[in-house]
């Protein structure tokens, strides 16, 4: 009863912390949220991820904010509300799997950190600037902890299969459609922890679970889902500058600022061995390339995974009979090595209610952002970054359709440029409702304009021809926010049949309208 009150009272605090701010304070990563608002309207309109619009991420992990969308919520407040409505999914969760697997103040600890880790307004890393971006990944990684402390802590006497063989079977089933990756990497060392506890029947119904979601699924969106789906997860894998949102595999582990994590969880491996917990300590080191595939697929490169190794070593020293102060260390230095991240997490709660509102200015006055407030610093920032001339290795001047494209991009200037598009889109009659390509990593003109989205087009683009058998206009942008974002696009352009004119040319960009057979 303790623990269900416990639990009840952080989520009444979660709740505050997201019901209550009427506009959201955003520092930083607003394209990350500008893309799920844009392809939460996509889902709320209609269209389905991957058949009708390009993404990488899974239909669960938009489906919470086009469900608040359609009841009438701007974006902001959708995001915080997607992630009440996720701590409230997972409370009852976690009331079962701490009551039946954990002792002590240890299940008050794994219960808050998981509602805190669901409904945080910021990624993690060691930054207190609240973003709302990649909220998935926050909501992947408290799905992988439930179902790893479920499978890898003792059981109680007589529980019947079936309760694990749902959770694990429902659990997989929502990586897989949350965040494709996740499942990629976890399934295969869940199986084979089953296996190796002889588990079969756990494994069995796990496994009927999965299929019966892999059944529905195809019989609500058709078979064509699942290979579009494979189709957009390999675009973003072998052709797109957002493969690897952050530091080599290697680094994952061996760069210094990860060397303590790293150093914790080899510990952590050779302590369970020698203190007689082998079967922990094998499944520890199946976890580990798990633990690096996440972690780097990952933007910031947030070592998570960390919680998991505190908590198994903590764990552990209630049944080990020496070594423990060796234990006691190891947890120690995950932990610590943890901190930022729990720390960050943990403090950006009220920041979204005690936000400091004159650091911050409102977007547009109206539309699915207009309760969303950038940090004035980004919300007027469009500083320029340009090579310097006649050094070995710059990169030429490109031309494209006989416009000139200069070597320059933009450093915080995503909205302010926006803005300077639509504008100047805007002064041209036969421009409204059009629909804009743009040449570069992501486009919310139709968020702050009456710019119509593209059908087949992608929130992010990702490279390839996504959206140009619907764009009426392209946009080349002369510096963009990302410039091999813009190299792939003109690459795709050149190689495509779409017949461009260049139209007009602003100090910010070039105009090109799409030329159609009549």
């Amino acid at each position: 009863m303790r623990f269900a009150l416990f639990l009840l009272v952080v989520l009444a605090i979660v709740g505050i912390a997201m019901g209550l701010p009427t506009r959201v304070a955003i520092e930083q990563h607003e394209g990350d949220l500008f893309h799920m608002i844009d392809a939460g309207l996509r889902l709320q309109a209609g269209e389905i991820p991957h058949l009708d619009f390009m993404t990488p991420l899974g239909i669960l992990s938009i489906a919470p904010m086009a469900l608040f969308l359609s009841l009438g919520f701007a974006g902001g407040k959708a995001a915080l509300l997607s992630n009440l409505l996720v701590a409230m999914l997972i409370t009852p969760v976690l009331w079962w799997v701490g009551q039946t697997r954990m002792e002590g103040k240890m299940r008050f600890f794994f219960g808050a950190s998981m509602l805190i880790l669901v409904s945080a307004l910021t990624y993690g890393g060691g930054s207190v600037s609240t973003s709302l971006s990649m909220y998935y990944n926050r909501w992947s990684w408290a799905v992988v902890f439930i179902l790893l402390v479920a499978i890898l802590w003792r059981a109680p006497e007589g529980e019947k299969p079936y309760k694990l063989g749902l959770l694990t079977g429902i659990g997989l089933s929502l990586l897989a459609l949350t965040k494709m990756t996740f499942f990629i990497a976890f399934a295969p060392p869940i199986a084979i922890m089953l296996v190796v506890q002889r588990r079969y029947r756990v494994a069995g119904i796990a496994s009927l679970v999965g299929g019966i979601v892999l059944i529905a699924t195809t019989l609500a969106f058709g078979p064509a889902f699942w290979v579009s789906y494979a189709q957009d997860l390999f675009q973003v894998a072998f052709n797109s500058q957002r493969s690897q949102p952050g530091e080599n595999l290697l680094a994952v582990f061996s760069a210094p600022r990860f060397l303590a994590g790293t150093a914790s969880i080899v510990a952590a491996i050779i302590w369970l061995r020698k203190t007689g917990q082998e079967q922990m300590g094998l499944f520890l080191l199946l976890l580990l390339p798990a633990f690096a595939f996440t972690t780097w697929q990952n933007w910031g490169n947030d070592p998570k995974w960390l919680f998991l190794v505190g908590l198994v070593v903590v764990a552990k020293l209630r049944v080990v009979s020496r070594a423990r102060e060796q234990g006691v260390i190891i947890a120690t230095i995950a932990f610590v090595a943890l901190a930022p991240t729990m720390t960050t997490l943990t403090v950006s709660l009220p920041r979204g209610v005690f936000a400091e509102w004159e650091r911050f200015g409102r977007i547009v006055d109206a539309g699915p952002i207009s309760d969303i407030w950038l940090v004035k610093d980004r919300l007027n920032s469009a500083d320029v970054i340009m090579p310097a001339l006649g050094l070995e290795g710059d990169t030429p001047e490109r031309v494209f359709l006989g416009a000139e494209i200069p070597n320059c991009r933009v450093y915080d200037g995503l909205v302010r440029l926006a803005v300077a598009y639509a504008q100047q889109i805007a002064r041209r009659p036969e421009a409204a409702g059009a629909g804009i390509f743009l040449a570069d990593l992501v486009n919310i003109m139709p968020l702050i304009s009456d710019q119509r989205r593209l059908k087949g087009g992608a929130p992010w683009y990702y490279g390839g021809d996504s959206g140009f058998a619907d764009m009426d206009f392209v946009v080349i942008p002369k510096c963009p926010m990302n410039a091999d974002a813009r190299d792939k696009a003109m690459d795709a352009l050149e190689a495509s049949d779409v017949q461009l004119e260049l139209v007009e040319e602003t100090p910010q960009m070039f105009l090109f309208a799409v030329n159609r057979p009549q």
